[in-house]
């Protein structure tokens, strides 16, 4: 788990939502916002899976697996994952290559959409 000064407050999650830019996998969808420090929310929907236990297993999943990618490359921004459908079947190692693939895929985005300007 991230410490909670790296995880989004209400205030924070609404503001970033609505600006932030998405990014759609098959197992969930990425809000990227540049910032200048890390923060993460992950949404695990009743939709999911109605057991608490469930969503929370994903939750940390999740959590543990942006903690990992923080220690091996340097990492900011505003990171909101909004899991979807088949989310909690996947395997850990899947899970892992995804948010790898589209965190790596964000961060590269904006740093070149910021050389463009």
């Amino acid at each position: 788990m991230l410490p909670k000064k790296e995880r989004l407050s209400r205030l924070e999650f609404n503001r970033f939502f609505s600006v932030g830019k998405r990014y759609h996998s098959p197992l969930f969808t990425l809000v990227y916002a540049p910032s200048p420090a890390l923060h993460v929310s992950v949404v695990v929907s009743k939709k999911i899976s109605n057991h608490a236990v469930v969503r929370n297993k994903i939750r940390r999943r999740i959590y543990d697996i942006v903690r990992h990618y923080r220690t091996e490359t340097e990492v900011r921004g505003v990171f909101i994952f909004l899991t979807k459908k088949g989310v909690e079947n996947t395997p850990y190692t899947s899970l892992k290559s995804e948010v790898y693939a589209r965190l790596s895929t964000s961060i590269q985005n904006t740093s070149n959409m910021s050389t463009l300007l």
